[in-house]
């Protein structure tokens, strides 16, 4: 009878070793997750980088512009060919442009960003079917942060959209909702159309 008991305790053993070995690499401590860890920056470095970016941006534009509101994006990369998940994630920080921009200022808010950031390209996109265009410029913001001023130009409107964000990529994976508000507060939901008439961006 004590043969079979000792075999059960064995088994129990093992069983409970696979189960926390198990724990363990789908917890973030497999090899690839433990390598991950090494090169992944800090959630809290991350969001004052990114908001140091959109700060330095906002403050560039003058007259000043206002804005909507912000949010921060978490992007959790795939897990690894063996299973183990991502602690790596990319995050994102938006905010929206309140202020009425008139068309013909566009140019005005690619050139300040230029001066600001000095390495920008350009992208355009046109949607014919929509009638609108999309433009946007990525630059290097800082400490590795890209910072894209986006705008939305649409032929039914008589103002465009513009949403500034910054991005930074390879940070250790943390909910979207442990980063806190945005420093121009959060999102209106829905995020509510440019309103806010400017003597000198509106017009």
């Amino acid at each position: 009878m004590k043969r079979p008991r000792r075999a059960l305790g064995c088994s129990a053993a093992a069983v409970l070793v696979l189960a926390t070995g198990a724990g363990l690499f789908y917890n973030g401590y497999g090899p690839m997750a433990l390598k991950d860890r090494d090169n992944a920056r800090s959630p809290r470095e991350t969001r004052m980088r990114l908001n140091g970016t959109l700060q330095a941006a906002m403050g560039a534009i003058t007259p000043p512009l206002a804005y909507s509101g912000g949010f921060y994006a978490v992007d959790r990369e795939p897990d690894h060919a063996d299973g183990e998940p991502s602690l790596l994630s990319g995050v994102r920080e938006v905010v929206a442009v309140r202020t009425k921009v008139a068309p013909a200022k566009v140019q005005v808010l690619l050139d300040r960003m230029s001066q600001l950031w000095g390495d920008c390209r350009r992208t355009d996109t046109t949607v014919e079917y929509l009638h609108k265009c999309d433009t946007d410029l990525n630059c290097s913001g800082h400490g590795e942060v890209l910072f894209t001023l986006s705008v939305t130009t649409s032929t039914a409107d008589s103002s465009v959209k513009v949403h500034l964000s910054g991005a930074a990529f390879l940070v250790r994976f943390q909910p979207r909702e442990d980063y806190g508000t945005p420093p121009v507060g959060e999102r209106p939901s829905p995020e509510p159309a440019p309103d806010l008439d400017d003597p000198y961006w509106s017009h």
